[in-house]
């Protein structure tokens, strides 16, 4: 009997061991997925505050004359209130309301009225473009912001990603319409804005 228990005791003690051994295996994560998991930390992002120019090509305009967004669709049969368009942007993202001030990175993207009944409303996606992290704290990288925005109105799109100090981010990105807009020297149609960029 005793020695039944002793063999017993044996093969638990191989199996436990066999075990250990293979555990590390299966259990732990190797150390490309430590390291990639330590790139998708989030990080805690301070709010922002910029500006950018919003330049539409002109019916007279030449190629290079200024403008930073263009028609690039539109329907086969023209709809009222522009219904369909879409245009594609490529626009500064500034420290201040003016041309001349600390240039920040890009706002690059496209928007579409989606509105059929007067215009108003436009369906915008944007990725924001930061590139002179001395301007804002040391960060760079990239975020995104999609959804409605209504024209002439304040407006709130959700944060859904980024890259670099901005990977992971969400929020909400708040565009502010200012009141200087009109026609430049090339017959481009141009608009500022303001954003505020609040992460969570």
């Amino acid at each position: 009997m005793a020695s039944r228990i002793s063999i017993s005791y044996c093969l638990l003690i191989t199996t436990l061991f066999v075990v250990a051994i293979a555990m590390p295996t299966y259990a732990r994560p190797s150390a490309a997925h430590q390291n990639h998991a330590k790139i998708l930390k989030k990080k805690k992002l301070p709010s922002i505050t910029a500006y950018n120019y919003l330049s539409r090509r002109g019916a007279n305009t030449t190629v290079g004359s200024g403008y930073n967004t263009i028609l690039t669709s539109r329907p086969t049969v023209p709809e009222p209130v522009e219904f369909g368009n879409a245009y594609t942007f490529d626009m500064p993202l500034l420290s201040t309301q003016s041309l001349s001030s600390t240039l920040l990175g890009r706002v690059r993207g496209t928007y579409t009225f989606v509105d059929q009944n007067n215009g108003k409303v436009i369906f915008v996606s944007e990725s924001f473009i930061v590139d002179n992290g001395a301007s804002l704290g040391g960060l760079n990288g990239t975020f995104s912001a999609v959804g409605l925005e209504y024209i002439g109105l304040n407006s709130t799109k959700p944060i859904v990603g980024g890259t670099d100090d901005f990977t992971l981010a969400t929020g909400i990105a708040i565009t502010y319409p200012l009141a200087d807009s009109g026609t430049d020297s090339n017959g481009n149609l141009f608009f500022w804005f303001k954003y505020e960029f609040i992460f969570a």
